[in-house]
C-alpha cells in the first residue's frame, strides 16, 4: 500500500525546519557578537608591565611587589593584568642582548600596549629610561623598589613617577655600635652584582667616619660556601651586616631568603639587616625600610599616574627608615641587654606571659577561686562567731544557773536564819503569854509579839516583791515602775524622776515583767555605781511596740568594754529583751553618763 501525502504534516515539517534555523542563525549571531566583544573586554582592563631587574623571586624586591600587585588590584575600580619580563641584570648584558630583548617586549606586549611600566630596582630603571624611545615612548613609567641614589630624576618624562626609599647608611652602622659598643669588626654582606657592588661603594663612603673605631670585612668577592666560613671565624667583639646577596662571586644566585638562613647558622656574631620581611628571620633588627610601606605607596602613585593628565608634571617621593625594631630571641641569644637598645625601640617575638596567653581562662579560674575563697572565710568567721557564742552561751547559761542557785540559798538562809528563828520566837512568846497573870506583863508581851509580827508581815512582803512584783499584776507596768522609782530613791537618796503612760500596751504580762526587771537592773546599777544625782525613767509607746528608757548623769564607763565583758546583768537584760523580739541599746562614756533602751514589740490584740 501507498501512503498519501498529508498536506497538513508537510507544513508542520516545513515550519519546524524554519524555527531551527532561524534558532541556529540567532546563536551564530550571539556567539559572533561575543567573540568580537572579548577583545573589546580584554582591552578594557588596566594592563601593567612589570619589569624585573631580576628573578621576581629576588629579595627584597619580591616583598614590594606582593603588595603592590594586591593594593594595586584590590583598589583599582577596573580590572588590573600584571604583565612581567625579566631584564636579568645579576650579568654584563651588551648591545645585541639589549636589542633583543627590546624586540621581545614590543612583540611580546605591545597589542594593546600596556597602559603603565613598572620598573623594579636600579638596572631596571636604568635600562627603561635609557632605551625609552625604542620600548613603548608614550607609556608612563613608574619606578619602584628603588633607592633615591639610583632615581635619576632629570631623565623622568611627563606622566611618569618614581617611590623611592631612602637607605640611612650611618644610622644604620651607629645603630650596630650603639646596640654592641664593643665591636671592632664589622663583616658586611654584599654580592658580585654591579648593583650590590654600587652599594659597596656607599657603604665605604658614607661610614668613613667609623673607620678608627672598626675594620670592615667585604664579602663581595666570596662564595656564599665561603661566606659561611668566613663568619664562623670572625674574631671576637664582631658584626655581621646582611647588606644584600643577589648572586655571590661564584655566580649562583639567591633568591628569597636562604642565604641569610645559612649564614645566621654558621655565624659567630650577631647578624644585622635594614629591610623589614629579615626581621624575625635571625637578625638582630635596628633600623628598617618597610617593604609593605613601598608595596602600598607605588599602588597609590599608579593610581594617581592614571587619574593625571598625560602631560603632568612627574614626581619623586620618596620616604626613610622606621623606628628601631628588635628581635627579643636574637637580644637573648647572644646576650645583648635591652638597655642598650636606641630610644623607642620596639621589641618583637617576646613569648607572651602565661597572664596574656590564657587571661581570661586566669582571670575565671581566680574569680571562682576568690569566690570560693570568700565562701569559705565567711564560713570559718561565721563557725568561730557561732563557737564564741555556744562558748558564751555555755558561760552565761552556767553564770545564771549560779546565779539562780545562789539567789535560791541567799532566799533559803533567810528563810531559815531569819524568817523561821522570827517565827519560832513568835510562837514560844506566844505560848509563854498564857503563863503571865499580870495584865501590865501580858499587855507589853502581846504589844511585843504584834510589832514581830508586823515586821516579819513586812519582811515577807518584800520578799515576795524580789522574787516577783504582784504590784505589776494589780496596777500595771507604769504603776510598778513608779513605786520602785520611790523605792530607788529612798536607797539612794538621789533623785529619781518618772514619766510613763498608764495606758501603754505593755502593762501586764511578760512583756511588762521584762522591761519591769531591765528597769530594776538599771537603776539598782545607777544607784550603786553611777554616783549619779538624777536618774529619768520613761515609757512610752514608740515605732510599733513600747519603749523604757533610763538615763542618768553618773560618771559613766566605757560601753564597748562593757559589752566585750558582759556582766550578768547586762547579759540578764540582752537576754529578756531578746527572748521578746525586742532590742536592747546601752550607750555610756566615762563623764558623760548611761542611758539604756529597750524596746519590745506590741503584741497583736486577740
Amino acid at each position: 500500500m501507498h501512503r498519501k501525502n498529508n498536506p497538513s504534516t508537510a507544513a508542520q515539517r516545513a515550519a519546524r525546519r524554519g524555527a531551527l534555523r532561524a534558532g541556529l542563525r540567532a546563536t551564530v549571531a550571539t556567539l559572533t557578537a561575543a567573540v568580537a566583544l572579548a577583545p573589546r573586554a580584554q582591552a578594557a582592563a588596566k594592563r601593567v608591565l612589570i619589569v624585573h631587574s631580576f628573578s621576581r623571586e629576588i629579595a627584597p624586591y619580591d616583598a614590594v611587589l606582593v603588595t603592590f600587585r594586591r593594593e594595586l588590584a584590590s583598589r583599582s575600580s577596573q580590572a588590573v593584568v600584571f604583565l612581567e619580563a625579566t631584564l636579568d641584570a645579576g650579568r654584563a648584558v651588551d648591545a645585541a642582548e639589549e636589542a633583543a630583548f627590546i624586540a621581545y617586549l614590543n612583540a611580546r606586549f605591545a597589542h594593546p600596549a600596556p597602559h603603565l611600566i613598572v620598573s623594579v630596582a636600579a638596572p631596571a630603571a636604568s635600562f627603561l629610561l635609557r632605551r625609552r624611545a625604542e620600548v613603548f615612548p608614550d607609556v608612563p613609567l613608574l619606578l619602584a623598589a628603588i633607592d633615591t641614589r639610583n632615581v635619576p630624576r632629570a631623565a623622568l618624562k611627563p606622566g611618569d613617577a618614581a617611590m623611592a626609599t631612602t637607605l640611612d647608611l650611618p644610622r644604620s652602622f651607629a645603630d650596630v655600635l650603639r646596640v654592641l659598643p664593643r665591636t671592632r669588626t664589622i663583616a658586611v654582606v654584599l654580592g658580585a652584582t654591579p648593583l650590590e657592588r654600587f652599594w659597596r661603594r656607599e657603604v665605604e663612603r658614607e661610614t668613613a667616619f667609623l673607620a678608627e673605631r672598626v675594620r670592615f670585612v667585604w664579602f663581595d668577592d666570596l662564595s656564599l660556601a665561603q661566606m659561611k666560613e668566613r663568619v664562623a671565624a670572625l674574631p671576637p667583639h664582631s658584626a655581621v651586616f646582611y647588606g644584600q646577596l643577589i648572586i655571590d662571586a661564584a655566580g649562583v644566585p639567591h633568591e628569597r631568603l636562604e642565604a641569610l638562613a645559612e649564614l645566621r647558622q654558621a655565624s659567630n656574631a650577631p647578624i644585622f639587616a635594614v629591610f623589614e620581611n629579615e626581621l624575625g628571620r635571625g637578625v638582630i633588627g635596628g633600623t628598617y625600610l618597610s617593604q609593605t610601606r613601598a608595596g602600598q605607596a607605588t599602588a597609590l602613585a599608579a593610581l594617581r599616574m592614571w587619574a593625571a593628565p598625560p602631560d603632568a608634571p612627574p614626581f619623586v617621593e620618596s620616604f626613610g627608615m622606621h623606628a628601631p625594631v628588635y628581635d627579643w630571641r636574637e637580644l637573648q641569644r647572644w646576650g645583648i641587654s635591652e638597655s642598650l637598645l636606641p630610644p623607642g625601640s620596639e621589641l618583637r617575638y617576646r613569648p607572651r606571659s602565661a597572664w596574656i596567653e590564657y587571661r581570661r581562662e586566669i582571670a575565671a579560674t581566680a574569680t571562682v577561686i576568690g569566690a570560693q575563697a570568700a565562701l569559705i572565710g565567711a564560713l570559718l568567721v561565721q563557725r568561730k562567731r557561732r563557737q564564741r557564742a555556744e562558748r558564751e552561751a555555755r558561760t552565761l547559761g552556767g553564770r545564771l544557773i549560779t546565779a539562780y542557785e545562789d539567789e535560791g540559798r541567799r532566799l533559803a538562809r533567810e528563810l531559815h536564819d531569819d524568817i523561821t528563828q522570827r517565827l519560832a520566837g513568835v510562837a514560844m512568846e506566844t505560848a509563854a503569854l498564857a503563863r503571865i497573870a499580870e495584865p501590865a506583863a501580858r499587855a507589853a508581851a502581846e504589844h511585843s509579839i504584834g510589832s514581830e509580827l508586823a515586821a516579819l508581815s513586812r519582811d515577807v512582803h518584800a520578799l515576795s516583791y524580789r522574787l516577783h512584783p504582784s504590784v505589776i499584776d494589780d496596777l500595771g507596768l507604769a504603776e510598778a515602775l513608779r513605786v520602785e522609782c520611790e523605792r530607788a530613791a529612798r536607797r539612794g537618796a538621789i533623785d529619781v524622776g518618772f514619766e510613763g503612760d498608764g495606758a501603754n500596751a505593755a502593762g501586764h504580762g511578760e512583756a511588762a515583767l521584762c522591761l519591769f526587771r531591765v528597769a530594776q537592773e538599771a537603776l539598782r546599777n545607777a544607784v550603786r555605781h553611777a554616783q549619779a544625782k538624777h536618774i529619768r525613767v520613761q515609757l512610752r509607746p514608740a515605732s510599733g511596740g513600747v519603749e523604757l528608757s533610763v538615763t542618768d548623769d553618773g560618771i559613766g564607763f566605757d560601753a564597748a568594754a562593757a559589752r566585750a565583758r558582759a556582766s550578768l546583768g547586762l547579759a540578764s537584760m540582752h537576754e529578756r529583751v531578746a527572748l521578746l523580739g525586742g532590742r536592747l541599746q546601752l550607750r555610756s562614756q566615762p563623764g558623760a553618763g548611761t542611758s539604756v533602751h529597750a524596746w519590745l514589740p506590741a503584741r497583736p490584740k486577740p
